[in-house]
This record gives C-alpha cells, sequence and structure tokens, in this order.
C-alpha cells in the first residue's frame, strides 16, 4: 500500500514537473518540501535514462539535446561518460546563460554549435534527422549585421582614402621645400665663389697700383 502510495506521487511529480519540460529545464531542486533536492536530483537522473523517459515523449516532440542524452546514455554503467557529460554541461550552460545583446539560441544551434567544437565531423544530427537551420530572426539579424560591416568597410575605406591623400600633399610639400633649401645652398655658394673670385681681383688691382 505505501508502495503503490509513493510511485503514485512520483508519477504525478514526473507528469507535472518532468515531463513537460526539456531535459535542461527541468528543475534542479526539489518541488516539494517531502522530499530534498538529493532525492529529487536522484529521481531525475533516474527519469533522465530510456527505461524513466519511456512515457517523457507521449505529447511532444523531444529537442535535439533530449535526444543526444537518450542516445548517449550508457546501459551497462548507468551514467554518461565524461566526454559526453562534458558536452552536456556545455549545452546546457549555453542554453541557460545566453551572451549578452545575443537572443536565445535554439536547441539545435547550441547542440550543433557543441558538437562542432568538440568533434571534426559530428553526424548526430542528421542520424536523428534534425536540421540543423537558422530561425528567420537569426538570418534577418545576420544580414544586418553584414550589411552594418559593409558600411563600416566603406566608412573605413574613405576615411583611408583621405589619409592617403593628406600623406600626398605633405609628403609633396615636404619634397618641395627640400627642393628649395637644396636650390638656396646651392644659390649661395655660387655667390661665395663669385665674391671670392671678386675679392681676388681687387686685391690684384690694389696691387699694381700701389707706389713701388
Amino acid at each position: 500500500m505505501m508502495k503503490n502510495a509513493v510511485r503514485q506521487q512520483r508519477h504525478r511529480l514526473k507528469k507535472k514537473y518532468f515531463n513537460p519540460f526539456s531535459l535542461h529545464l527541468v528543475p534542479k531542486t526539489s518541488p516539494i518540501r517531502s522530499i530534498t533536492d538529493q532525492e529529487w536530483n536522484e529521481l531525475v537522473e533516474y527519469w533522465k535514462t530510456p527505461k524513466g523517459m519511456r512515457d517523457k515523449y507521449n505529447d511532444q516532440e523531444p529537442d535535439a539535446l533530449d535526444l543526444f542524452k537518450e542516445c548517449h546514455y550508457s546501459k551497462k554503467k548507468k551514467c554518461y561518460s565524461s566526454n559526453v557529460q562534458q558536452a552536456i554541461t556545455q549545452m546546457e550552460n549555453k542554453l541557460s546563460t545566453p551572451a549578452e545583446c545575443e537572443e536565445q539560441m535554439s536547441v539545435t544551434k547550441v547542440v550543433a554549435d557543441v558538437l562542432a567544437e568538440n568533434t571534426r565531423k559530428n553526424l548526430f544530427l542528421q542520424n536523428v534527422r534534425i536540421q540543423n537551420s537558422c530561425p528567420r530572426s537569426s538570418v534577418r539579424n545576420i544580414a544586418a549585421q553584414l550589411e552594418a560591416e559593409k558600411r563600416a568597410n566603406t566608412d573605413l575605406q574613405s576615411v583611408d582614402n583621405t589619409q592617403r591623400e593628406q600623406l600626398d600633399v605633405l609628403s609633396k610639400q615636404m619634397q618641395e621645400r627640400e627642393e628649395l633649401r637644396v636650390s638656396e645652398q646651392e644659390e649661395m655658394k655660387k655667390r661665395q665663389v663669385e665674391m671670392e673670385a671678386d675679392m681676388k681681383k681687387l686685391q690684384l688691382l690694389l696691387s699694381k697700383i700701389q707706389p713701388s
């Protein structure tokens, strides 16, 4: 009798707090006082096993993360491998804490990104027949971002061209000043040579007119 009551209570808890949610959204703390958090998490871990998830998808289609967990659960070890658990943790973290100024990513996109980061070529989504397609809002955001980058590149090109023109003008001015300086130096040298020649002529003339 007691076992039946406990079984019925767990069935109600599973139906209310486990079945309606994706696995990464299942509460991690006990929803009722009569069950501790540790007991609740043990129940949740059992419900995550293929046997425990048998009736989970009666009313809704499983998402990519649900299928990933179900397909990679080890029946022999009754747990996930360390690599799988690490990937699941990354997926759940990305879903629960999206980056600033970033819209909520789809579960399929998160699973695809994590698998791409950790494996060279993973066919999991293809094998479970889930298409990794971006939502329209993401496509619009990408298009807007590309357009903004295009405008920014155009502005940078314009600034670069202006700076090049300014550098060309400065370079030309410096070249003209250098040419003027060289020309003035040559002119001064020429005048100095002429003055020295005139002085020699004057000295020669004075020596001739001096009385003997």
